[in-house]
């Protein structure tokens, strides 16, 4: 009994922890380092309470590192300290430390979780996805115009759907994660139902107007096409070509007043990443020890210009392979990417679809560096903390 109302306490958190992803941007909380989200206060309470295992699992998870995964770890630890001692910017410290809290997040989950209650879990990140695709649909109709955003350090978007994420781009990515979880339930759900929701969905994905959405969701598409075709799976296949007609005929059909963001054959933007990069790439054309290690992960080459330089998304590079090479180097990036290779095939025997969208994210990261952010980071490691463990593993 005592076991079964620890559980259902864990759930519940998570739960709440989800309900708050759903807030998106709005969770935001001003602080003096930044930013912080209520998303991460809970949990950091769920950590509390599962204190014992969370520090059973890491030194286990340690123990089974391999001799180039510990190099690692130490590299891009040691990489972020230098910097911050000669710099002085804690920036890139406390990113390091988001990023490895979400992740040992998920893994303990992962770890401690029944497959019964991880799919209660993946069941709440598709409810919360698809509420997250109903705001923006209910924003892109009654409140298209969000250009006065901008006075409070937000881009300034017009006919597009932003939502709670009040950018189009992470709202294009989160929408997609949402669609693969839905398919998942592909042989659970009602066929109406599932129709209804790939439909909702689709339009919303379309509202956006991402180009590197779009072409994410080409690629996963395609991807998912090909096994489930393989796999003789008709309704799944069905499912994708109602949303790829869905999209082309929304992308047709809607509204695209004068301005550049709704022009899906504008170049300023294209020039501006990559001159933005070019800029990262040569911070270290001189410097042969940066070449090899780094500058440290989330350091940034130059300074922030706004207020909150957390909303500031310049101090990143744009494509997530030259934002490795510059904080990891070329040895860093040598070790990583061998790792990412074989987790991602691991995945695949698992659950393809989920690789799938995984390799959509990857696509995604190379135009906007969305890999990290936030609230698209809780979604997509919280999802894979939904995997069922193979039987080895149990």
């Amino acid at each position: 009994m005592k076991i079964i109302r620890q559980h259902s306490r864990e759930l519940l958190i998570l739960g709440l922890l989800v309900f708050t992803l759903t807030l998106g941007q709005l969770q935001r909380l001003p602080v003096p380092w930044g930013a912080q989200y209520v998303h991460e206060l809970v949990l950091f309470f769920f950590l509390f309470v599962k204190r014992q295992a969370y520090v059973r699992v890491l030194m286990q998870a340690w123990k089974k590192t391999a001799r180039s995964g510990r190099i690692l770890v130490a590299l891009t630890i040691g990489g972020v300290l230098l910097h911050w001692c000669t710099s002085g910017e804690s920036r890139a410290v406390l990113l390091t430390m988001r990023a490895f809290l979400y992740s040992s997040t998920a893994l303990v989950v992962y770890q401690t979780l029944a497959n019964r209650h991880k799919q209660v879990l993946r069941l709440c990140l598709l409810a919360s996805g698809v509420a997250m695709a109903v705001t923006g649909i209910l924003q892109y109709l009654f409140l298209p115009d969000v250009r006065f955003l901008s006075l409070f350090g937000w881009d300034d978007h017009y006919f597009r759907a932003i939502g709670s994420m009040l950018d189009p781009n992470y709202l294009g990515i989160v929408v997609l994660l949402t669609l693969a979880n839905l398919w998942t339930w592909s042989n659970k759900l009602p066929p109406k139902l599932l129709g209804g929701v790939t439909i909702l969905l689709s339009l919303t994905l379309a509202a956006t107007l991402s180009r590197a959405t779009f072409l994410t969701t080409g690629g996963f598409f395609g991807l998912q096409f090909l096994q489930s075709r393989r796999a003789k799976a008709k309704l799944l296949n069905l499912q994708i070509i109602i949303a790829t007609v869905v999209i082309i005929c929304t992308v047709i059909v809607i509204p695209k007043p004068t301005g550049e963001g709704v022009d899906l054959l504008r170049t300023s933007s294209i020039v501006s990443r990559i001159t933005h990069d070019q800029v990262f790439l040569q911070s270290h054309t001189f410097d042969p020890i940066k070449i090899l290690f780094g500058n440290g992960i989330f350091s940034s080459p130059r300074q922030s210009s706004e207020t909150d330089s957390s909303r500031d998304h310049g101090l990143q590079a744009n494509n997530f392979f030259v934002f490795l090479y510059q904080g990891l180097g070329l040895v860093g990036s040598a070790l990583l990417i061998p790792f990412l290779i074989r987790g991602g095939r691991a995945i695949h025997q698992n659950e393809p679809i989920i690789a799938f969208v995984l390799v959509g994210i990857f696509i995604h990261a190379q135009f906007n560096n969305s890999f990290f952010e936030p609230i698209v980071f809780s979604y997509w490691v919280l999802t894979l903390a939904t995997l069922a463990k193979p039987k080895a593993e149990k």
